[in-house]
């Protein structure tokens, strides 16, 4: 099956964007209005963050909604006004509508109940288990795309604190990279479709992927 994906997110109004920069850029402290030039700013600052969160956050620590948002925050506050703070228009990509602004926050408090409660600190030594933990707690947030920008990445975020407090590396996500990897990509995006209806089997084969590819 092929996945026809824009890479582009639909909004009903685009007064958040920055003037002349074609749609694509939000409206930034610095101006920018270059896709290119923000797209390597963002990079810099997220080597940045994930760096300074491994040094705040430790193998004890249980997440919590609030975190997400402190993480979010930490990486793009010096970039976008939005930064740690729920979106406020509908989003949707391809045809796939994320959570109701007006829902946010209660689903990021279920998700903290029901997912970041359970699954962290994560502690998990089998391969199978630790897998299915990351995937189920990557799905649900990726389902919520709390966030104006960044949803993805803040997710892969979180996924590497969780990595850490198991004891193991960073992921490398290159195996569902659009760019390195079109077909990854591609089946990472019908796992999160499955996540949809609770199915975790697809997100959770990916992670074991991405878990044995990042410790060779």
């Amino acid at each position: 099956m092929t996945i026809k994906n824009s890479g582009r997110y639909c909004v009903p109004t685009d007064e958040d964007f920055e003037p002349d920069s074609n749609n694509e850029v939000l409206k930034n402290y610095l101006g920018i209005k270059s896709a290119e030039k923000m797209g390597a700013l963002e990079e810099q600052e997220l080597e940045r963050t994930e760096l300074e969160l491994l040094k705040i956050f430790d193998e004890s620590h249980r997440f919590t909604a609030e975190d997400i948002c402190n993480i979010h925050e930490l990486w793009l506050g010096d970039v976008y006004p939005s930064a740690g703070k729920y979106r406020t228009v509908n989003m949707s990509k391809d045809g796939f509508p994320f959570a109701a602004p007006l829902r946010i926050e209660s689903s990021m408090k279920e998700f903290e109940k029901k997912y970041l409660a359970i699954h962290t600190p994560c502690h998990y030594s089998d391969p199978s288990e630790l897998a299915l933990a990351l995937g189920a707690v990557h799905i649900e947030l990726i389902l919520i795309h709390p966030f104006r920008e960044g949803n993805g990445r803040t997710a892969r975020l979180l996924a590497d604190l969780m990595a850490m407090q198991a004891n193991r590396p960073s992921l490398n996500f290159s195996a569902i990279d659009k760019t390195e990897n079109e077909k990854g990509f591609e089946q990472y995006i019908l796992a999160i479709h499955a996540g949809v209806s609770g199915s975790y089997e697809p997100i959770q084969e990916i992670f074991s992927k991405l878990l044995e590819q990042s410790t060779t």
